[in-house]
């Protein structure tokens, strides 16, 4: 990776993820894996998979997901903390969850998945641009491609 790139680490410091550029997107998802999973809504960050390098002890675990495919959930093998997923559906994305990046980036969720499982204490974001009652893929996909030719 080139010199500009940054580097944030997991709690315990073990893991480490690299990354340039800004995050694509800002996703929050509802959607019962992740409620059980990271008790509650996940926070992620979107990147390409040329954007991140991950480096340490970390582990994956891939389960299948509400679109039928699977996501790749990466993980600190010593501290546990979660670092980022990678959905099949999206090859070459990478979602790194906030808590990984902070200090680096305020997370202010453009995009919502799976509205119709939030929970009834929670609010739309005042940040959130599209809010889909489903994984919001095919949606997704056009604002990805032409933020991927604005990275050249």
């Amino acid at each position: 990776m080139p010199s500009d790139i940054q580097e944030a680490k997991c709690f315990c410091g073990e893991t480490a993820i690299h990354f340039k550029n800004d995050p694509m997107m800002h996703v929050m998802c509802h959607c019962t894996d992740c409620k059980v999973l990271f008790d509650g809504s996940s926070k992620m960050f979107v990147y390409t998979e040329l954007d991140v390098e991950l480096s340490g002890a970390f582990q994956t675990f891939s389960y299948k997901g509400g679109s039928g495919n699977l996501l790749n959930l990466t993980f600190c093998s010593s501290c546990g903390m979660n670092v980022c997923t990678k959905p099949d559906l999206l090859e070459g994305m990478v979602y790194i969850f906030s808590g990984m990046l902070r200090g680096f980036y305020e997370f202010k969720p453009n995009v919502e998945l799976f509205t119709d499982h939030r929970f009834p204490w929670e609010k739309q974001p005042d940040t959130a641009i599209q809010s889909y009652s489903h994984n919001g893929t095919v949606e997704r996909i056009g604002e990805l491609l032409e933020n991927l030719d604005q990275r050249g």
